[in-house]
């Protein structure tokens, strides 16, 4: 084969497209969920938040660790077998996800009365058929794009992410022009069609890819047997950590949440969890996830490198950890004139629960991690020993709180993620694979955070007498805390020359 789809060059003329998609995905959700919170009352934003967990739930149940399987063996099978072989593939495990969606859709319309019984704020009597095509759409959507993203078909990809945010734009602007009030089935229609739409054009543009890879003298001919046992057994330990760790995760709760927490609250928490959900796709890590992963995952099976597997990993730690301190800065000095300038006046009085949900994805993300170097080991049977761990801790930690105080139900995922990245590690170092976190980035990064909020806090004190408008005090805030922490970042010497040197060669055009 002249040119892999996965080597260094590819990656870089795919970079555009997947930056311009995630980049326009990010900013239509964050419109998105700003808008509807503004434009929702708050009872039916709180029914919306335990909803779109229980959607997010019935996506993970439904997906069976398929989606670590796509990133294993999709770029194996576009490497090494037949495009025949490849779409026979993608079309088994695309029929595998889309039985496994409706037997989800099924039994929610059975559990439909017990659920109307937990979450008081969701007004829908009947179970909606607006909410059975989220469902099925969310978890094909979601699907395909795993597939797409294996194959490092970025530009198709950016395409469908604009015809899926787009549309639902478009339907929400023609719902605020007509009416200012957004019911909440007219929100679970807005989330579904344009997904909808998505899933044709997928199917449509996969055909047309892998009719083009049948033809090309440049893909594998080979008609090898697929490894199904490998995949099953891979899929199986994913599934069971995914299981395992559904209950720390932001949807689940938010279902949570809505039984046990006063509706304000639980309105609050939806609205900080879509916020950062969103603004995680413009993290390194997760921005750049399901377009390195494959290729991380491909060169450690070709390379068998564990130092430099894990060296790029670290690397990417750092630079969330580069950006989500400074942010959580910037939340806690500014964040009730952010939250105030968004919402136009709600849920400011929580934005201590926004910093909670920051802090889980800035120890949350460093799991992700471990998650790919596990599968790149063949040691994914770890993840479920760690999950079953975590998950005894968290419930145990959850048994003790309820009866304290229920809002720190919400602080469970943070405990979860800590005692996970402990497990994992000690069970690395133990089997020889040194995974050595440098306590230096810890240190620099924490410090740097140190002296910009303090900085900002004076700040703060004088801007607010002397400015009545939330969105220059939370600017000039903003900047502040960025100027002091960049040159925090800058005397303490936190970016390496070798990560400069890599960052270069990377951004640096092919000729």
């Amino acid at each position: 084969m002249a040119h892999s789809p996965y080597s260094k060059e590819a990656v870089k003329r795919s970079f555009l497209h997947f930056f311009i998609g995630r980049g326009i995905a990010g900013l239509a959700g964050f419109a998105t969920v700003i808008l509807m919170a503004r434009y929702m009352d708050i009872r039916s934003y709180a029914g919306f938040t335990a909803l779109t967990g229980l959607i997010s739930f019935a996506g993970i149940l439904s997906s069976l660790g398929l989606e670590r399987v796509i990133a294993r063996y999709l770029p194996e099978a576009r490497l090494t077998r037949s495009a025949q072989v490849l779409g026979q593939l993608i079309w088994t495990l695309t029929f595998v996800r889309l039985i496994a969606s409706a037997i989800i859709c099924l039994m929610l319309f059975v559990a439909w009365p017990l659920l109307m019984q937990w979450f008081k704020d969701v007004d829908l009597v009947a179970f909606p058929v607006a909410l059975l095509c989220f469902v099925m759409a969310e978890s094909l959507f979601q699907h395909f794009s795993a597939v797409f993203q294996s194959l490092v078909q970025q530009k198709a990809l950016t395409q469908i992410l604009v015809i899926q945010w787009a549309g639902r734009l478009v339907m929400l602007w023609t719902a605020l022009k007509a009416d200012h009030q957004i019911s909440l089935e007219e929100a679970l229609w807005m989330m579904a069609l344009p997904e909808m739409l998505g899933i044709v054009a997928f199917i449509i543009v996969q055909q047309m890819h892998l009719k083009q890879l049948a033809k090309s003298d440049q893909h594998a001919v080979g008609n090898r047997p697929l490894d199904w046992q490998g995949m099953a057994n891979m899929a199986a330990h994913n599934y069971g950590f995914t299981l395992l760790a559904a209950p720390p995760q932001g949807y689940f709760v938010k279902m949570l949440a809505a039984i046990f927490l006063p509706t304000q609250l639980v309105a609050a928490y939806g609205f900080f969890v879509s916020l950062a959900e969103k603004a995680r796709q413009y993290i390194p890590l997760h921005f750049f996830y399901n377009l390195i992963e494959p290729v991380l995952v491909g060169h450690y099976v070709q390379h068998q490198d564990f130092n430099k597997l894990t060296r790029f990993c670290q690397w990417l730690y750092k630079s969330n950890l580069l950006i989500l301190i400074p942010a959580m800065v910037w939340i806690a000095v500014a964040g009730t004139h952010l939250v105030d300038m968004l919402t136009e006046g709600k849920y400011h009085t929580y934005v201590w629960v926004l910093l909670l949900v920051m802090a889980q994805l800035t120890i949350g993300s460093h799991v992700v991690l471990l998650q790919l170097i596990l599968n790149a080991l063949d040691r994914s049977k770890l993840l479920m020993q760690a999950g079953a761990v975590s998950l005894v801790v968290m419930l145990l930690y959850w048994l003790a709180v309820t009866s304290v105080n229920p809002v720190l139900l919400i602080t469970g995922p943070i405990v979860f993620s800590l005692i996970c990245n402990i497990y994992i590690i000690r069970k690395l170092n133990n089997m020889g694979y040194c995974y050595g976190l440098s306590w230096q980035v810890f240190t620099g990064v924490f410090v740097a955070g140190f002296f910009a909020l303090a900085i900002g806090l004076v700040a703060s004190q004088q801007w607010i007498v002397a400015y009545n408008s939330d969105s220059v005090i939370t600017l000039l805030l903003g900047l502040v805390v960025l100027a002091v922490y960049l040159v925090f970042v800058y005397l303490l010497k936190l970016i390496s020359h070798e990560e400069k040197l890599f960052l270069s060669s990377f951004l640096k055009r092919s000729s």
